[in-house]
């Protein structure tokens, strides 16, 4: 299991806010890393976040083919 962190963005945006109302949208995950200064020069993230990060990405990357994709559009 991979320990989550579920977030919702109440201000600011990610690029993934743009992309997925492209046209007639365009199915769009975003993965954070929680980290401290983000918009600094030297922002500090727990190493482990970004491990666990890592392995949901590539979790992600093994599984997600154009059917799931096509059911992430509603």
């Amino acid at each position: 299991d991979i320990p989550l962190q579920f977030s919702t963005l109440t201000g600011g945006a990610t690029d993934g806010a743009q992309i997925h109302l492209h046209r007639t949208g365009v199915p769009t995950v975003v993965l954070g890393v929680p980290a401290r200064h983000i918009h600094s020069h030297a922002a500090i993230i727990h190493r482990d976040d970004y491990d666990w990060a890592l392995r949901l990405l590539v979790a992600l990357m093994e599984r997600l083919d154009a059917e799931i994709a096509a059911g992430l559009t509603r």
